[in-house]
């Protein structure tokens, strides 16, 4: 028996779609197309999926029902703030990976 691949949401427009609120439907659709012609020159190759993945990421945030409050909290300078290194306690090393590649 041979191993099937994972499907990952995280590259499937799609699924992408279907988990986005319907008024960021338009604004993917735009970047996606765009990266999708992009990545038909060589050295753009990899914009498709940094689009694909972002906007999974976006997804996960636009349908948290507290989104909006939460990110005109942030325009305002109000809400809750995290330190960037509590939220991602290894951030400067991956930062540092990401500089020597």
């Amino acid at each position: 028996m041979s191993a099937q691949p994972v499907h990952d949401p995280r590259y499937d427009p799609e699924a992408i779609l279907r988990a986005l609120p319907e008024k960021w439907r338009p604004v993917f659709l735009a970047q996606y197309h765009e990266a999708w012609e992009a990545a038909r020159e060589p050295g753009e190759y990899h914009r498709l999926p940094e689009v694909l993945n972002l906007w999974w990421l976006n997804s996960i945030a636009f349908s948290d029902p507290t989104y909006d409050q939460r990110a005109e909290e942030a325009a305002r300078g109000a809400g809750e703030v995290v330190a960037l290194e509590e939220a991602i306690p290894d951030w400067d090393e991956r930062l540092a990976r990401v500089r020597r590649t």
